[in-house]
């Protein structure tokens, strides 16, 4: 009798070991990242591996648009359209930041790019064209994803728009203050998408979204030529 309840007790293990073979399925085969600086050296490696992406972007109040972004140097060429205003193009490279005014506005049609200065101290103008701009530029820049400081808190596994991806959680500041990053990365380590939330004292919190697509389709980042140029007023 005993003899006969050991048997049933091990026909029991060898059925559940293999119902759990059969319900759980194979092994995950996504890789992960236990820091933030080994998660953003690995999303690094695969932009510059990639060369080229295409960022969309919901900033807010500081608008929605699509940037096309060369991974080597981060030039990027963006349409960025606030509120209900007409669409506006930057052209971002490491030696200059370009904006182009609307042709009905300039009195050289010709003559229609901006070269403007985050740092200009003569026209506030420029400053606050620019200012959009550098936050359109960090928004899509893979390397600003995860600033220094970043702590991840949280890692799981999801599907988005049918691709599976690694969700990690990090608390990271942004101008100082306390938010939390969302990044998603497929399993060839490209970010897929990310979500920052920065709390509003008084207000909600404001949310910024990039979706990346298109990785290593060749993009085009025209930078304008001096004689496409015009004069900012003072």
């Amino acid at each position: 009798m005993r003899g006969n309840r050991v048997a049933a007790a091990g026909l029991v293990v060898v059925a559940s070991v293999a119902l759990t073979a059969c319900t759980d399925g194979p092994p995950s085969t996504m890789r992960t990242f236990d820091t933030p600086q080994a998660l953003a050296e690995a999303n690094r490696v695969a932009a510059e591996r990639e060369g080229s992406v295409t960022v969309d972007l919901d900033l807010a109040s500081s608008g929605k648009g699509s940037c096309e972004v060369r991974t080597d140097d981060f030039a990027a060429s963006c349409r960025i359209s606030v509120a209900d205003a007409s669409e506006v193009s930057y052209v971002m490279v490491p030696d200059g930041i370009f904006v182009r005014i609307p042709r009905a506005r300039t009195p050289q049609p010709d003559r229609s790019w901006l070269r403007i200065d985050p740092d200009d101290p003569t026209n506030a103008l420029a400053r606050a064209m620019a200012d959009v701009a550098v936050r359109v530029r960090d928004a899509a820049d893979i390397r600003k994803a995860l600033p220094e400081g970043a702590r991840i808190v949280e890692r799981a596994e999801e599907s988005v728009s049918g691709r599976q991806t690694v969700r990690y959680t990090a608390h990271v500041a942004v101008d100082g203050r306390a938010s939390v990053l969302e990044l998603w990365v497929d399993d060839q380590d490209r970010p897929v998408k990310t979500e920052v939330s920065t709390p509003v004292e008084g207000g909600e919190p404001v949310r910024g979204v990039a979706s990346y697509r298109d990785w290593g389709k060749p993009v085009e980042i025209a930078v304008p030529t001096p004689e496409q140029l015009v004069e900012l007023p003072g």
